[in-house]
């Protein structure tokens, strides 16, 4: 059970899926960085899951849960999951703990830039269906919540009418040589792709949506704040700290190291905990 903004509560329904189905992908990805053989399966030309963290797409996750290794990571996410999917009592408030849950929320933006960058519809079973069914188990009544229904289900945020009638006449369109050709990739150059475009405004749509359901959930992250103090006057961040009612041990606490075997078995109890519905 987790401190959730309606009480001590571990996520239900759509929410658990949403949060479930994210972990799973972290812990898939984790699990690659520490197997050896990873490095020279990937390619970053052809596997689309190897551009989540890459330049293609991608948002950063908090620091204080990038900043740990992938074993570290991975005892982050069975202690944050476990809590957040069972009866166990959340750990005590650590920055760690809150970075970790609020990373969850960043992969969930960068599975969603991955599903819209590869041209996939909303549909049952989608990343963004599954983001609006947890946001209106979340917020019933938000104001937002007619927009979004109404953006996401009228219109295809992959490719909206008016960019695929553009898509369609410049295919159409027979190239030329010469001045002409050398002219059409200088406006290519200086004038924005439509379509890139369009994309990057439904990535930032689509962020709007997953951060409203954080706040609504979790509500403010006490991490956030304490980043600022972390490399100042101790006095302050201890000030801050007590202003915010945790423990001075709030941004000391660092996840341990495991051994192979104890890694092994943190997977395991992973896996079988996300698998489970």
């Amino acid at each position: 059970m987790w401190p959730l903004t309606n009480g001590n509560r571990c996520l239900v329904g759509p929410e658990a899926e949403l949060f479930r189905g994210t972990v799973a992908m972290m812990v898939d990805q984790l699990v690659d960085e520490l197997n050896p053989t990873a490095e020279v399966e990937h390619d970053a030309e052809s596997d689309s899951m190897f551009t989540l963290s890459g330049p293609v797409v991608g948002f950063d996750p908090p620091h204080w849960y990038d900043m740990w290794e992938p074993q570290q990571k991975i005892w982050l996410l069975e202690r944050v999951a476990t809590s957040l999917l069972t009866s166990r009592p959340a750990p005590a408030m650590a920055a760690m703990f809150e970075a970790t849950v609020e990373a969850v929320y960043v992969e969930m933006g960068n599975l969603i830039a991955l599903e819209i960058t590869e041209g996939r519809p909303i549909e049952p079973g989608s990343w963004r269906q599954s983001l609006l069914d947890a946001y209106v188990q979340r917020c019933p009544r938000d104001s937002f919540l007619e927009a979004t229904h109404f953006e996401a289900t009228t219109l295809d945020p992959c490719w909206p009418r008016e960019i695929e009638q553009q898509i369609r006449q410049y295919e159409q369109t027979p190239s030329t040589d010469g001045d002409a050709n050398t002219n059409s990739i200088q406006d290519a150059n200086s004038v924005p792709d439509p379509v890139e475009k369009r994309q990057s405004d439904w990535l930032t749509y689509w962020s709007m949506v997953i951060e409203r359901l954080l706040d609504a959930t979790y509500g403010p992250r006490v991490h956030h704040a304490a980043e600022a103090y972390r490399d100042g006057d101790p006095k302050l961040l201890k000030q801050f700290l007590q202003s915010k009612g945790v423990s001075p041990k709030f941004v000391q606490r660092i996840p341990p190291l495991r051994t192979k075997a104890q890694l092994q078995k943190a997977v395991t109890r992973l896996q079988a905990l996300l698998l489970d519905e």
